[in-house]
């Protein structure tokens, strides 16, 4: 699912869930992949964590 500007409130906190739980870092660690994997899911999951804040800021979540 991809979320834009007419995704209500609850789609795009759904699908952040969704995300941070797949680039978690523990996750991908555990999971036993190479040091590049881990920096690659460290970096998405800032992303997707300065996305979401911004989101939150602009609706006012």
């Amino acid at each position: 699912m991809k979320c834009d500007e007419t995704s209500s409130n609850e789609e795009i906190k759904k699908q952040y869930r969704k995300l941070v739980s797949e680039y978690h870092p523990d996750k991908i660690e555990a999971k036993g992949l190479p040091e590049e994997f881990i920096k690659f899911a460290n970096d998405k999951f800032k992303e997707i964590q300065e996305a979401y804040d911004t989101i939150k800021k602009e609706r006012g979540i």
